[in-house]
């Protein structure tokens, strides 16, 4: 029979143990966590130097192979002035870094394709459609049923900081007007109203298509904002839009106007006459002197 002093020794060694067994158990998962945490450090800093190293979007390489280092923002995007121009970085002659001007090139686009900008305008390449721009539009076609060997359902967007609104609005109404007037076979409905896009007022119009393809229509906005003045032209299938507002929300899924904070100086009009416009004859009295500067020529 054992004795109160070997009960109280066993208890002990007892005791003894199993602080041993809670100290080898803490020991392992103190080890495992500290692995653990490694692990996912290191797996950080790969993901961080692959982004740093691979998805750099502060460099751009210009059509005559040339590289500029411009000035990006927290997210990556290009600082810009109210003009449009980006931020150089460069080394002055006292070897100081430094910023100059630096004109936006007529179309950035990042590796993958799928996003293109400008001064003004940003375009995202959603899927079913395809890159198409052209000269100072950004523009895309349709890869689905909107696309056949003769026609395409197609959106494009230019900017003009130059150009008066109204002449703009009147040289393409001017076109659309003739469309209709000389070939009434294929061209009609043409419309003129107002409509928002972007969230901005905007003069519209519109006008019918045939073809033996497909018929569509022809939406045309202009819309202000900033410096910039922007033309939005698009060739709509009708088998692929159910109606106009389908047409606007695709628009402004791809497309996102830069609001830059300039102001849009006033620009003299060049509005041509309209058909009401009727010159009034000279008079007797004014037939020699010199003609108006705002008279019109016949």
């Amino acid at each position: 029979m054992k004795n109160n002093k070997d009960i109280s020794k066993e208890n002990t060694n007892s005791k003894s143990e199993s602080k041993k067994a809670k100290k080898s158990k803490k020991s392992k998962w103190d080890t495992t966590s500290k692995i653990i945490f490694a692990s996912i450090a290191l797996v950080l800093v790969v993901v961080i130097v692959f982004v740093v190293v691979r998805g750099r979007k502060d460099v751009i390489v210009d059509k005559f192979g040339q590289t500029h280092i411009v000035v990006t923002n927290f997210w990556g995007e290009f600082v810009q002035d109210e003009y449009g121009n980006l931020y150089e970085k460069v080394t002055d002659e006292q070897g100081n870094k430094a910023t100059k001007s630096y004109i936006f090139p007529d179309r950035v686009k990042n590796k993958k394709g799928d996003k293109i900008e400008n001064a003004f305008i940003k375009l995202h390449i959603k899927k079913g459609w395809a890159d198409f721009s052209h000269n100072d539009f950004l523009s895309i076609q349709h890869e689905g049923n909107c696309a056949s060997n003769t026609t395409h359902c197609q959106v494009e967007i230019r900017y003009d900081i130059m150009a008066d609104e109204n002449s703009l609005y009147s040289k393409e109404k001017g076109l659309a007007r003739a469309y209709v007037e000389k070939i009434p076979s294929v061209y009609g409905n043409l419309k003129e109203y107002e409509t928002e896009i972007f969230g901005l007022s905007a003069r519209a119009m519109s006008y019918t298509v045939k073809s033996d393809a497909s018929d569509a229509t022809v939406y045309y906005y202009l819309v202000e904002q900033g410096l910039a003045a922007f033309e939005i032209r698009v060739h709509a299938e009708n088998s692929c839009f159910a109606s106009e507002e389908d047409v606007i929300k695709e628009i402004e899924k791809a497309y996102t106007l830069k609001d830059l904070g300039g102001t849009r100086p006033e620009v003299p009009s060049t509005e041509a006459p309209t058909d009401e416009f009727i010159e009034e004859e000279p008079s007797s009295e004014s037939s020699t002197s010199e003609p108006s500067s705002t008279s019109s020529a016949k």
